[in-house]
């Protein structure tokens, strides 16, 4: 087992998906006004302490533990249902990381829903891309990261990718 889906299992092992829970904790973290450099380690603390979240939560963890063991990644945005509307408004949370110098995704989440089921990493990204229509990239801990996350931080993406 390679060191993304050693990560991978430690951040699904455990834990439900709970987005009523999740956006509780989003709430809160509002009202805190916390900056963007520190969601990864936040998150991360919130899932290993709570067992439940969203792919907000799923997603910055894995970021967090890929980015201590140096992995190159970064905070993948894309446009998915809202349940009630099921129009394309609500924003999904993955995580994007180089691989023998491929881009790749991974979606913990996914395998969350599932109760651990299904392998949501070493997704091509090109192929991701193409089934999402675009891809909105971020680094918390790049020029942005002192901004607050839910504030302003989210407004301004390193890069936007377009399916061709």
């Amino acid at each position: 087992m390679n060191i993304i889906e050693k990560s991978y299992m430690e951040v699904i092992t455990g834990n439900r998906y709970d987005p009523d829970g999740a956006d509780w904790h989003n709430t809160e973290m509002k009202a805190l006004k916390v900056l963007a450099r520190d969601m990864p380690e936040a998150e991360s603390y919130f899932l290993e302490t709570n067992h439940f979240g969203c792919c907000l939560h799923y997603g910055m963890a894995l970021f967090y533990k890929l980015r201590k063991l140096e992995v190159p990644c970064f905070i993948a945005i894309t446009f998915e249902d809202d349940p009630v509307t099921g129009e394309q408004t609500d924003m999904h949370v993955s995580v994007c990381y180089t691989k023998d110098g491929d881009k790749y995704i991974a979606d913990p989440v996914e395998s969350v829903k599932r109760n651990g089921e299904g392998k949501y990493f070493d997704i091509p990204f090109d192929y991701y891309c193409l089934s999402k229509g675009m891809v909105w990239l971020f680094n918390p801990y790049g020029k942005h990261g002192d901004e607050l996350f839910f504030e302003d931080f989210l407004c301004h993406p390193m890069e936007i990718i377009r399916a061709n």
